[in-house]
C-alpha cells in the first residue's frame, strides 16, 4: 500500500502572536539585511498566509520601529553594564566606547537598520527623545565633569558627549565599509582614545 506523505498544515493567523513576528523579522534581518526583510518573507519563516502578519501590524514599518527599539535596549544595556566595570569616569568611558564596537560588529543589520539614514525617520518615530543609547556618553561625561576628573566645564560637556558619540559611530561606519582595514590600523580606538584623554585629563599619556 502507498502512503501518500501529506505536508502539515499551515499556520493561522490565530496561532501568531506579536512576538513570533518580530522574532522572525529579527533573524531575516540577521541572515539576509534590510533589503532581504518584507512580510512575505516573515510569512515564509513562520509557514503562515502573507496576511497572517498583517493581523498584528499595520506594515513592515511597524516591525521596523520595534527591532529598533529592541536595538536600542540591548545596546542600553550592555553599555551600562560595560560602565559599572569602570573605575574611573574615563575608565568608564574607555569601556563604553569599546562595548558599543563590538555590539556593532555582533550586529552589523542591526545597527545599520537603527542608525541609518534610510532608517532615521523610524528610530525618531521609536525615540522622539535622545538615543537611550547616547544618553550613556552624555551622563559619564557629566559625572567626570562634577567629581573634578575631567578639565572640561560643565558647559561644554553636552558637545563632548556628542563629538565622542559621532566619533564612534564614523569609526563604525568606517570599520563596516572595510576603509580601516585598507588604512592597515591596528586598533581603530586607540588613537581616539588618546585624543580624548588629553581633552579630558590634560593627560598626553
Amino acid at each position: 500500500m502507498t502512503v501518500t506523505a501529506t505536508r502539515p498544515k499551515r499556520r493561522t493567523r490565530n496561532s501568531l502572536n506579536k512576538e513570533s513576528i518580530v522574532q522572525a523579522a529579527m533573524q531575516i534581518l540577521n541572515e539576509d539585511g534590510i533589503d532581504g526583510l518584507s512580510m512575505r518573507r516573515i510569512a515564509e519563516k513562520l509557514d503562515c498566509s502573507v496576511a497572517s502578519p498583517y493581523s498584528h501590524f499595520k506594515s513592515q514599518q511597524d516591525i521596523i520601529k520595534i527591532l529598533i527599539s529592541q536595538g536600542e535596549a540591548q545596546l542600553t544595556e550592555t553599555l551600562r553594564e560595560a560602565k559599572l566595570h569602570g573605575h574611573s569616569a574615563y575608565e568608564k568611558l574607555t569601556r563604553i566606547a569599546r562595548t558599543y564596537y563590538e555590539f556593532s560588529g555582533n550586529n552589523q543589520e542591526l545597527h545599520k537598520v537603527m542608525f541609518n539614514t534610510v532608517h532615521g525617520h523610524m528610530h525618531r518615530k521609536a525615540f522622539p527623545k535622545l538615543p537611550t543609547s547616547y544618553r550613556v556618553f552624555l551622563e559619564t561625561i557629566r559625572e567626570g565633569c562634577r567629581s573634578g576628573e575631567f578639565i572640561i566645564t560643565e558647559e561644554e560637556y553636552p558637545s563632548l558627549a556628542r563629538t565622542m558619540y559621532s566619533w564612534m559611530y564614523g569609526i563604525i561606519v568606517l570599520d563596516m565599509t572595510g576603509m580601516l582595514k585598507k588604512r592597515g590600523m591596528g586598533d581603530p580606538l586607540d588613537e581616539g582614545f588618546l585624543f580624548f584623554r588629553k581633552i579630558l585629563l590634560g593627560e598626553d599619556e
